[in-house]
């Protein structure tokens, strides 16, 4: 019997940490937490507070309507306009045109969808960039890889 006081030590050392824990969970796990489903309820309401950055799909049409109709022919029509070009309140804010818009020409945009990857459908145009630009493995790919050769004014309508 003089050994349990070591198991009482224990238990009390048990118990106060358990103690804390609950005892913190409750004011380090905020209360909207678990309202709509695992996360912070209160996260959907500070986010629909935040202005709004992108534009709905066709937002662009209303000014570029020429741009929209050739798009709207071309392999790109899926494709919507702030992939390549950013954010609509860059270049629009409340109708009002704020700013130019931003075009990404580098070859990492064009990447992004037609690198060859394997488990892509096989009707994405897809290639292997080193191959088709003829680069050695330690070639670095130059700036305009894509848009050096490719129409520029076709991009909305490939």
């Amino acid at each position: 019997m003089e050994h349990s006081k070591h198991i009482w030590r224990g238990a009390i050392l048990l118990t106060a940490a358990l103690t804390a824990l609950v005892v913190g969970r409750h004011f380090l796990i905020p209360e909207s937490f678990g309202e709509m489903g695992f996360y912070r309820g209160d996260a959907l309401y500070e986010f629909m507070a935040s202005p709004p950055v992108h534009g709905a799909p066709g937002a662009c049409a209303a000014c570029h309507d020429d741009v929209a109709a050739a798009k709207a022919q071309g392999g790109h029509r899926t494709v919507e306009c702030e992939v390549c070009h950013g954010p609509l309140a860059v270049h629009v804010k409340d109708g009002e045109k704020v700013g130019d818009m931003p075009v990404d020409r580098s070859w990492q945009l064009c990447a992004h969808c037609h690198r060859y990857l394997a488990a892509r459908p096989a009707a994405m145009p897809q290639i292997d960039l080193r191959e088709h630009l003829d680069l050695g493995p330690q070639d670095p790919f130059p700036a305009e890889a894509c848009l050096g050769c490719h129409d520029r004014d076709a991009i909305h309508s490939p």
